[in-house]
């Protein structure tokens, strides 16, 4: 019998007594360890411990029957094992100790199958020190994958708990509630700017804010991963639009609120941060400031009256004609080169006469009067929301998901 021959039999021997060898894991584990029944008694942790038996088993025997010392890593379901148990607060001691009674028992079996199989004593003496040497290094990795992953698991649970206090702290003091304001480790007395980020650089961005104040942000997860973040914003720093300007991560989208003092500026930034995200979901806008969307967040409160106004200060222009948006472009150009038709034309890349005979053509269909109206650049800045919206102008009030005006 060579060695390799004697440790494939020798495994597969160990492996036809696995049941046997649970029981008497089981019971050493409940036995010889005073705590550790009090330390087990989640029933999805003791389900996943009684897995992870099973299947380590069955791994080791099979590293052993190979004859392995090589790279080897802790099974799917340990590893489930010891998430559960970072979470459950079950001391990692506690799970190594576990582990090394389990392999202790099994080596008990090792011994007695060897010498049940392996009559020659100096065979019998190789072939169990190269398993010795397979069961050890298989051991410290799987060890050491398990103490990793605990850090990993218990130091993103912890995060994740101390996330849920203040989500539900920012909940109370949203309400008006009484909150410990401690549980954010967060000036509230500041000058506060406050950002909601949707996507994968909300901590990019925190970063960026608080290298430029020199004050770690405030930063909380929604469950919908929405990521909500405050930052201190003295007077003597730069605009937070400058120091932002080339920090923005790709597939990122980012709504600011506005600069504002105090307990009630840390509220009222945050609700103008969710008003102005609210703005952007509707624009497609990656990097929208309140300051910049003020209209439209107050116009996305009543869609059906801001269809209305719409459709009498722009109906005369043939809004549902093709193409629907040539003149509205028009004088969208025109007001924004501060009425001047040269540099309209400019904008529009069409010669000045294109842009006179526009405005003529829109004279004739709303006057010359109507031209002149202060609601006309409203109404067309109102109008490029709602076309990005896809809205029907005039058909809301058939449309049970947005809200109707009030009676």
């Amino acid at each position: 019998m060579t060695i390799e021959e004697g440790l494939d039999e020798l495994s597969a021997a160990v492996k036809a007594r696995i049941p046997e060898i649970y029981d008497c894991i089981r019971a050493r584990l409940q036995y010889a360890y005073e705590d550790y029944s009090t330390a087990t008694r989640n029933s999805s942790l003791t389900e996943a411990e009684s897995e992870t038996i099973t299947a380590s088993l069955r791994d080791v025997l099979e590293y052993i029957g190979q004859g392995r010392v090589g790279a080897t890593r802790a099974s799917n379901e340990t590893l489930r094992e010891v998430r559960l148990a970072a979470r459950a607060g079950v001391d990692l001691h506690h799970l190594l100790r576990g582990s090394r009674a389990a392999q202790a028992t099994l080596w008990e079996f090792i011994l007695e199958e060897a010498h049940r199989i392996i009559i020659d004593p100096l065979q019998r003496s190789k072939v169990l020190r190269h398993a010795s040497a397979s069961h050890f290094a298989w051991n410290d990795r799987v060890s050491a994958s398990i103490i990793e992953t605990y850090q990993m698991e218990s130091t993103a649970f912890s995060r994740q708990s101390q996330n849920r206090r203040k989500l539900s702290s920012l909940r109370a003091l949203l309400a008006g509630l009484p909150i410990d304001s401690t549980v954010f480790s967060y000036n509230l007395s500041g000058r506060h700017l406050a950002a909601v980020v949707s996507g994968e650089g909300v901590e990019a961005v925190a970063r960026t804010l608080g290298a430029a104040s020199r004050i770690r942000p405030l930063v909380i997860t929604a469950e919908d991963e929405t990521g909500y973040i405050w930052a201190e914003w003295s007077n003597r720093l730069p605009s937070p639009q400058v120091v932002l300007a080339d920090a923005l991560p790709k597939d990122t989208r980012i709504a600011f609120g506005t600069l504002s003092e105090g307990v009630d500026g840390f509220v009222v930034s945050h609700r103008r941060a969710l008003e102005a995200e609210s703005v952007a979901q509707k624009l497609g806008t990656q990097v929208t400031w309140y300051e910049d969307v003020m209209l439209e967040a107050l116009a996305t409160r009543d869609l059906a009256a801001v269809t209305s106004f719409i459709s009498d200060e722009l109906g005369g222009l043939g809004l549902h004609q093709d193409p629907p948006s040539r003149l509205v472009e028009t004088l969208e150009a025109y007001f924004a080169s501060g009425q001047n038709a040269a540099l309209a034309a400019q904008r529009l890349g069409v010669h000045s006469r294109t842009i006179a005979y526009r405005l003529k053509l829109i004279e004739a269909k709303i006057g010359s009067r109507g031209v002149l109206r202060d609601e006309l650049p409203v109404a067309i800045r109102l109008w490029r929301m709602v076309d990005a919206m896809k809205l029907e102008l005039g058909g809301l009030e058939e449309s049970p998901a947005l809200p109707q005006p009030a009676p």
